[in-house]
């Protein structure tokens, strides 16, 4: 049985997008670090960075079509 999927709290939602600024793509060291730091596993974040990237990318597919 698989684990629930569990949404990023507000807070960890803070830290990722404050990192995002900086970065969209962290280096392992980085992943691990927030990893830790978040309560997350690194793979969590790889796939949190992922997903935002993606978001990120149809929103301006979406501002330039429109």
């Amino acid at each position: 049985i698989k684990a629930k999927r569990k949404r990023a709290s507000p807070s960890q939602l803070l830290v990722l997008n404050r990192v995002f600024q900086s970065t969209c793509f962290p280096s392992t060291e980085l992943r691990i670090e927030l990893g830790k730091q978040l309560g997350m596993s690194p793979r969590t974040v790889q796939i949190w960075f992922q997903n935002k990237r993606q978001s990120m990318r149809s929103q301006t597919r979406y501002y330039h079509e429109h």
